[in-house]
């Protein structure tokens, strides 16, 4: 309750302090969002993309739309907080994710590794004091910049940003907006809106953002070649694996 009480103060603050970019009752404004910089710096060409990056994150939503964790395909709206450290590389496809989740009601803290190549994702766990791997399917595809749209300039703080609308995972349920540094173009902030009721938002802020991918991040570790999952009954794997890092599921590149 705490915690719901919490994200809706921060959503509400967050709401006010954006009426610099003209918020009508419900609804962000974004065709205001133009502070006459209105020269795009970044990603005109596929040599400025990065090869990878890293960086901590954290992301914060109220009743925001996400993927639905049963496999239909369909939208949920979810309100939580998450934070952690990610490691994408684009070229190798391959990411690392360290992650704490807080719904209010769910904790989970892990650490999931995914790999295009062999389309599995591994998730390391603890229970009872012991180390164990879980092996999945993979469960998400490696982010593109195909579908960026530039809509104009803004600033966070004094931070020149070119501004864009991105494709959402949620498909025409969401509009995505995401704010890329124009001195280097490492990417600052993504939000999210629902189009459709119920109202919601989500915000994810980078920090200690560095353009390229460490690939010490993606060695896997022993357990996942020495203590196989079988060890745990089918029970466990889906209550430890029911909460996966949103990070993978809302971050538009």
């Amino acid at each position: 309750m705490k915690l719901l009480f919490s994200l809706i103060l921060i959503i509400t603050i967050t709401i006010n302090c954006c009426k610099s970019i003209n918020l009508d009752t419900n609804r962000i404004d974004y065709s205001k969002i133009d502070k006459g910089l209105n020269q795009q710096q970044c990603f005109t060409s596929s040599s400025q993309f990065p090869t990878g990056y890293q960086s901590e994150f954290i992301q914060f939503s109220f009743n925001g739309n996400f993927p639905s964790n049963d496999g239909s395909g369909g939208v949920e709206q979810l309100s939580f907080f998450e934070k952690g450290f990610i490691d994408m590389d684009f070229v190798g496809e391959q990411l690392f994710v360290e992650y704490f989740f807080n719904d209010g009601n769910t904790q989970s803290l892990g650490k999931l590794w995914g790999f295009a190549a062999n389309s599995t994702q591994y998730i390391s766990v603890n229970v009872n004091g012991t180390n164990y791997c879980i092996e999945q399917p993979l469960k998400f595809s490696v982010p593109t910049f195909k579908g960026l749209t530039y809509i104009g300039d803004y600033e966070i703080g004094s931070i020149e940003c070119d501004v864009f609308e991105a494709p959402s995972v949620t498909g025409n349920f969401t509009k995505q907006i995401v704010f890329v540094d124009k001195s280097d173009c490492s990417f600052i902030s993504s939000n999210g809106e629902n189009i459709n009721s119920p109202i919601g938002y989500s915000l994810m802020n980078l920090y200690k953002f560095q353009s390229s991918p460490d690939p010490s991040y993606f060695q896997l570790p022993g357990s996942c070649f020495n203590s196989p999952s079988t060890l745990l009954a089918s029970t466990q794997i889906k209550k430890l694996t029911q909460v996966l890092p949103k990070i993978i599921e809302y971050y538009p590149f």
